[in-house]
């Protein structure tokens, strides 16, 4: 009984730890994207869209492939 508990604690442990690896990439991606373009600093305003897209990088990620399209 308890093997399983710590078997699917363990895996939402890895997912969790997965999503916030690839969280951190995204926002770093998008502060990359904002020194490389403009004006060569990271403003809040910035850090404030980084770190939103960065909670929802699935969602990032589709939308930039639906706008690529475009």
């Amino acid at each position: 009984m308890f093997a399983s508990i710590d078997r699917r604690r363990s895996a939402w442990l890895a997912a969790l730890l997965l999503y916030a690896v690839a969280a951190g990439l995204d926002v770093a991606r998008h502060l990359a994207d904002d020194v490389y373009s403009g004006n060569r600093e990271i403003e809040f305003p910035e850090i404030a869209v980084a770190f939103s897209a960065g909670l929802f990088w699935p969602v990032d990620l589709i939308a930039k492939a639906l706008l690529s399209m475009r």
